[in-house]
């Protein structure tokens, strides 16, 4: 039996689920055109309930990893999709160029802090544990599209230079030892623009703003990154594609 991680701030479970499945195929446990095991099989397994093995299972899917069918189970889909995996969880300077829109910084700032009660609880460390808080104006073409909120590990020694986080935060994180993200959890919602926010965008206060929550976590199960996001509501979009193979539910 695979036992999960159920501490404070770790990675939901099917998501670490996901994950351990994820690194099978990658390293060739389970080859292309192979059946994983069954949902049965994988509740056994990791000691979880069926909605948790179907979550992780929905989410290999999305990445193209496997291919859910009546009658054969949930079968290995073709390596190449692996390639696909690194274009899942996206850093605004990538996210742009995809758009064909030129990603810049307007402000950077950036300091070191202790982390308190609600930041050390999603961070799972201590309250006074070293944080990087990194707050920044992103723009596209030139006009301000998004204010960041960022926080970030400091098991790994960060810059304190603004300078240097006027391009890819996620690069940076590389860069200083700090793997990418490879699980996050997302939650959005739509507000309205207070004076700051307001400020730092270029619109006016009560404007429309979508509010974009990001927590990241590393290959260790660990928090990496938490960032609120504050989208000006009238330039950005976000657009999410699904599709389902099981018509049974319907």
């Amino acid at each position: 039996m695979k036992v999960l991680d159920y501490s404070k701030g770790a990675m939901p479970l099917y998501m670490q689920i996901s994950l351990d499945l994820r690194e099978k195929i990658e390293s060739g446990v389970y080859e292309y055109g192979q059946n994983i095991p069954t949902e049965l099989e994988l509740q056994e397994y990791y000691d979880v309930s069926r909605i948790t093995v179907r979550q992780a299972i929905g989410a290999l899917e999305q990445e193209g990893l496997v291919i859910r069918t009546r009658g054969k189970g949930t079968v290995v889909s073709k390596r190449e999709k692996i390639e696909e995996l690194l274009t899942r969880i996206k850093s605004f300077t990538e996210e742009m160029r995809d758009r064909k829109i030129v990603p810049g910084t307007k402000t950077a700032s950036v300091e070191k802090i202790g982390a308190d009660e609600p930041l050390a609880d999603i961070f799972s460390c201590r309250v006074g544990d070293p944080l990087y808080h990194v707050e920044r104006v992103r723009t596209g073409d030139g006009r301000a599209i998004v204010l960041f909120d960022s926080y970030i590990s400091g098991q790994n020694e960060l810059p304190l230079e603004s300078g240097c986080y006027y391009g890819s935060l996620y690069s940076l994180m590389e860069e200083h030892g700090i793997g990418l993200p490879v699980g996050i959890e997302e939650r959005f919602e739509a507000t309205v623009a207070d004076e700051r926010i307001a400020d730092a965008l270029g619109i006016d206060v009560g404007a429309p703003v979508m509010k974009r929550v990001r927590t990241a976590w590393g290959r260790d199960l660990q928090v990496r990154e938490y960032t609120t996001s504050y989208y000006n509501g009238m330039a950005y979009s976000y657009v999410i594609y699904a599709g389902t193979t099981d018509r049974s539910d319907k």
